[in-house]
């Protein structure tokens, strides 16, 4: 299971989102970071959804559902602790649908220099200018 903690994010990655969270809170802005590091097994795990296991969204034209990721094992800003998923929260309940929370923390996300994968992927944020293939080749 991937990582939540904020522990296992790059040092400076991570005070930049610790910095963004309590400009979230200063707005009063609930959200829940349920994803910061991910091995390159759960990557490959996650590339595999839509492509050759069943995702959500199985229709006559997408057998195998929708994908959850364009990133193969090693693409992925989670695996070098750059990057977080989040949802925001109201009352403890997490609001995936709620595209003006997310929006808003977006927005603060931005300022603190960080950037969004959005439309693509709403729930993710990373370092801006994240570039897989050179942390690839520092990490060999």
């Amino acid at each position: 299971m991937a990582s939540r903690k904020l522990e296992d994010l790059a040092p400076l990655f991570r005070a930049r989102v610790a910095e963004w969270l309590a400009d979230c809170h200063a707005e009063s802005l609930e959200v829940l970071v349920y994803c910061t590091y991910r091995s390159h097994n759960e990557q490959a795990d996650l590339y595999k959804i839509g492509r050759t296991v069943k995702g959500a969204g199985v229709t006559k034209t997408r057998p195998m559902g929708r994908k959850v990721t364009n990133a193969k094992p090693g693409q992925s800003a989670h695996q070098y602790g750059l990057a977080i998923d989040f949802v925001p929260m109201k009352n403890g309940k997490a609001m995936w649908g709620d595209a003006k929370a997310y929006d808003a923390a977006i927005a603060l996300a931005l300022e603190r220099g960080m950037e969004s994968l959005r439309p693509y992927e709403l729930a993710h944020l990373q370092v801006a200018g994240f570039n897989w293939r050179e942390h690839a080749r520092k990490s060999a």
